[in-house]
């Protein structure tokens, strides 16, 4: 199999994406890329990130995730994500831990600090629309961070993300609790669940 030949497998292994980074590690030089770019077999649509030209899955979420990989989508992104709101982010957010170098991030996304105790809390991997699996906070941890900024966050999208939550089969109550204590909420987030149960 020749080097053009193993790239092409790596992009339809991996959903139409392949990165310079994968094909390295198979001793392939990044001219290849270059020569496939070229050809039009191959779209760049990142530093070391390269589309199959035949494929459709053209998804910016999962392209930031590659480049930036210590973000995590949270809030907006987040709710969206997991289906807790039916807009689509303005601009997408991720959370990194205090300390983290901002201008790393060529992408236009808001940026949210957090201490570096409560960083790992909650991150698990869901499918963005395109199919591909990115780094995100859980739902319980989502629930946790707006309503910690709840004076941020326009109150209809807060409220509707509250109500679809609990109406969710998968959701985990004991989860929210032990998250809220963590991050020192558990009365607020009682007193919001127990508003929205009573209504």
């Amino acid at each position: 199999m020749s080097n053009y030949d193993v790239i092409r497998r790596l992009a339809s292994e991996n959903n139409g994406v392949v990165t310079s980074k994968q094909a390295a590690g198979k001793d392939i030089d990044s001219w290849y890329f270059t020569a496939l770019t070229r050809s039009g077999k191959l779209e760049r649509v990142g530093r070391g990130i390269y589309l199959d030209s035949g494929s459709v899955n053209y998804d910016e979420m999962y392209f930031f995730q590659i480049k930036n990989k210590r973000c995590v989508f949270s809030y907006q992104s987040a709710l969206f994500l997991h289906e807790l709101t039916d807009r689509v982010p303005y601009r997408e957010e991720v959370t990194v831990p205090q300390g983290y170098n901002k201008s790393r991030i060529k992408d236009k996304v808001s940026v949210h600090f957090i201490a570096k105790k409560w960083y790992d809390i909650g991150i698990t991997k869901v499918k963005t629309t395109m199919g591909n699996e990115v780094f995100v906070y859980d739902m319980e941890r989502t629930i946790c961070d707006i309503i910690r900024d709840r004076k941020n966050q326009d109150p209809e999208v807060f409220s509707k993300a509250i109500h679809l939550y609990l109406k969710k089969q998968d959701k985990d109550i004991w989860r929210l609790r032990e998250y809220a204590r963590q991050f020192r909420i558990y009365d607020r987030v009682e007193e919001i669940l127990e508003v929205v149960v009573s209504e």
